[in-house]
């Protein structure tokens, strides 16, 4: 068994954990290890390398991006909280104002909508997202006017109601001038701050758009320090649970030709504790927050 498979983030955050009061990660319910070498293995069907179709509560549904290297497909680390959500204890979707950030395809506000989401709004960095996401809304027959997309940096985001729901699957590799692309592809796959910085900028304003016992829904990578997002959100007094854990290969297809680099940044980051991966194998949990309700 190697190490990736011996990992228990469960216990590990209950170690890191165990002084604090709050609501304590629940027992994983589901790990599943995707096939090494694959690329989509969670997609239902693939019909193009960028179109692909889903099933997702009951309903199949069709997801493509036009230009791939402008607008990411959804990789299996997307799809993942796709995956976890299609189970019965998770929350109801019915009829929530919910937020998608980093909204890439619009692959989550489709499978929202899709699942009876009464508003969804799509906000990310890339203008290229809004016309994406709205021509996957149109081509699965979703009604397009509870869609409303927005083109801002979430720091600078200041809407005018807090949402039911929020749903999210930040960027997490490593950031490196020398694969710096400044382009839609590196917008959804790489961050600053060894990989956190979209992580960091979704917990410190979680606050100002999860309403009180709202629900806040997130594909976090092993690659990305797992612990301190629960920390700082449990330290808040959010409930945690992890819904499942996948274990994939790390997304490094569209930087071969930085593979080193990339993974020696990598190395630097477990070295230092906040990542863990197994040679290019790695993790993504499907976590679910909840926000406690208004104490009256």
């Amino acid at each position: 068994m190697t190490p990736l498979q011996q990992l228990s983030v469960t216990s590990q955050i209950r170690r890191d954990h165990a002084a604090m009061t709050a609501a304590p990660i629940q027992t994983l319910s589901r790990r599943r290890v995707l096939p090494a070498g694959e690329n989509g293995s969670l997609w239902e069907a693939r019909t193009s390398p960028s179109c692909g179709v889903f099933e997702f509560r009951g309903t199949r549904l069709r997801l493509a991006v036009e230009d791939p290297a402008e607008v990411l497909f959804p990789t299996d680390c997307g799809l993942s909280l796709i995956a976890a959500l299609d189970d019965a204890r998770t929350p109801e979707l019915a009829g929530v104002n919910a937020l998608d950030i980093g909204a890439g395809s619009g692959v989550y506000s489709v499978a929202l909508l899709a699942a009876g989401a009464e508003r969804v709004t799509a906000l990310d960095i890339n203008p290229a997202s809004a016309a994406q996401t709205v021509a996957n809304v149109v081509t699965n027959r979703l009604d397009a006017t509870r869609l409303k997309c927005v083109t801002s940096p979430l720091e600078e985001y200041t809407p005018d109601e807090k949402f039911d729901l929020v749903i999210t699957n930040p960027p997490h590799l490593p950031y490196d001038p020398s694969y710096s692309r400044g382009d839609g592809l590196e917008a959804a796959l790489v961050a600053r701050s060894g990989g956190r910085a979209m992580y960091d900028a979704v917990v410190g304003q979680m606050d100002t758009l999860l309403a009180p016992g709202g629900t806040l829904l997130m594909a976090h990578s092993s690659l990305t320090d797992i612990p301190r997002t629960v920390e700082e959100l449990t330290a808040r007094g959010y409930g945690s649970d992890t819904l499942a854990v996948f274990e994939m290969d790390i997304p490094l297809l569209a930087y071969a030709e930085h593979r080193d680099t990339m993974l020696g940044l990598l190395e630097m980051q477990r070295e230092a504790g906040r990542a863990e991966f197994d040679g290019s194998r790695f993790t993504v949990h499907a976590l679910m927050f909840q926000r406690p309700p208004s104490r009256v």
